[in-house]
């Protein structure tokens, strides 16, 4: 588990810590966790708070898509400011609608995949195996231990002659082809990651008005946080650019940009190229610690706060039908970082913390549509909606869902006859659900026509 173990021992001091800065006097605290592109949820979930309980957060914590949220925000202690800037936030978020404009190829990738394309163009077809996986509902054991030992499909290949005939023709093309995966394999040792921050970053830190000097004197304490590639250790970047630990003890005297911190928490390792300051390379904090309550609540002394997650607990999804290996490894890390999440979460709760997460998934992190990202938005907002009003979990789950097969329908151009069945389904589920759990503009839902670009 790469996340530091901490035992209840250390929590329970902690809670003590923090029943004596209550009797002190209360204060509203923020925790906006990391996601990608999942912080469209957060972005809805916030925009409850503001408009509907009034918060004002004057501790705020982030972990990498979190830390850009949290940043915007901490510009001001005027709650009608912040909530202004979240206005902004939504703006850039909701213009996106295509992945680059969030990650952006690396040139070195972008010819690798096409390389590699040519590749397998040129290669002749080959017959798939009949097993790709070794079959656990065998009943002779013997037979599935010596399958399990055995099995190799990448061992069926032989070169034979029709394949050395395919491939003389095609020697021209292999040898320019090869030179480019050379060239390629040079450009990745340099770019170190497969992607950078698309455009979306740029607008919302140089276009929408952000300024580094009026988070450093707005008086709210931010804390961003980074993993040191080096060290392993979880550090966090203060709104004066100060870099400390996670007792809040400075490591380092000099100060470094709020935007290389901003840069340095999203920097998701392989994702994003990781981010030098000082003598360390930082890397997304969500490597150690993607909710980050206790520095809230311990260091912070958050005494009212509002912790908010990006993706819903447990791991599970649909059949896995993934063949290939890349797709195998994301998704047992998404498995491995799901339990570290869930243990940050308890902790949260038990601290007393509010704590606003999904129950469905409506997109994944590194998915951007724009009609996803709406329909995540106004789900951030249902789920804050529930949670504050104390009303039953997943009572707006069945709009969610109805909402999602809407847009799936439109996106796949069934017939009329199948959207009129979904919107209908849609109707039905938002009559079945108290109005104050829904956002404005819920009435014009079942009419939405995805996909939307604006």
């Amino acid at each position: 588990m790469s996340m530091r173990k901490r035992v209840w021992l250390d929590r329970l001091l902690s809670l003590t810590h923090l029943e004596q800065t209550k009797a002190r006097g209360g204060n509203d605290g923020l925790v906006i966790s990391g996601g990608g592109s999942r912080a469209s949820f957060q972005l809805g979930a916030l925009r409850y708070l503001y408009d509907n309980c009034g918060i004002t957060p004057t501790r705020i914590v982030g972990t990498s898509a979190g830390s850009i949220v949290g940043s915007m925000l901490a510009q001001s202690m005027d709650p009608a400011e912040q909530s202004e800037y979240l206005g902004k936030l939504e703006e850039c978020w909701l213009a996106m609608s295509e992945p680059s404009e969030m990650f952006t190829e690396q040139a070195w990738f972008a010819r690798f995949k096409d390389q590699w394309s040519e590749i397998a163009d040129v290669m002749p077809e080959q017959e798939e195996p009949e097993v790709l996986f070794v079959d656990g509902e065998q009943s002779d054991s013997e037979a599935l231990v010596k399958e399990a030992l055995d099995f190799d499909p990448s061992d069926n290949n032989d070169f034979n002659l029709s394949m050395a005939f395919h491939l003389l023709g095609s020697l021209g093309r292999i040898g320019k082809v090869g030179a480019g995966l050379a060239t390629s394999w040079r450009g990745a040792e340099r770019a170190a990651s497969a992607y950078r921050p698309g455009p979306i970053v740029h607008r919302l830190l140089f276009e929408t008005g952000f300024s580094p000097e009026a988070v450093r004197t707005s008086g709210v304490e931010l804390r961003l946080a980074m993993v040191g590639l080096n060290s392993g250790e979880l550090h966090f970047m203060r709104q004066d650019g100060i870099l400390v630990d996670t007792e809040d003890q400075p490591i380092r005297d000099q100060t470094s940009e709020l935007t290389l911190g901003i840069w340095a928490s999203c920097s998701i390792p392989g994702v994003f190229r990781p981010i030098r300051i000082g003598e360390e390379l930082y890397v997304d904090g969500g490597v150690r610690e993607n909710v980050p309550v206790e520095m809230a609540v311990s260091k912070l002394g958050a005494t009212k706060p509002y912790v908010i997650v990006s993706s819903p607990p447990g791991a599970a999804i649909p059949r896995l039908e993934a063949r290939d290996i890349v797709s195998i490894m994301l998704r047992s890390l998404t498995i491995l970082f799901d339990e570290a999440i869930q243990d940050e979460v308890a902790w949260a709760r038990h601290s007393g913390a509010v704590v606003i997460e999904p129950l469905i998934s409506v997109h994944g992190p590194m998915d951007v549509d724009n009609g996803l990202l709406r329909i995540n938005r106004d789900y951030g907002w249902m789920r804050a909606a529930e949670v504050i009003t104390g009303a039953e979990p997943g009572t707006t789950g069945a709009i969610v869902e109805a909402r999602m097969a809407l847009w799936r329908e439109l996106n796949a151009n069934v017939d009329a006859r199948t959207i009129k069945k979904a919107r209908k389904e849609l109707r039905a589920a938002i009559k079945g659900v108290d109005s104050q759990l829904l956002p404005e503009g819920h009435q014009d839902w079942p009419e939405e026509t995805w996909p939307r670009t604006s």
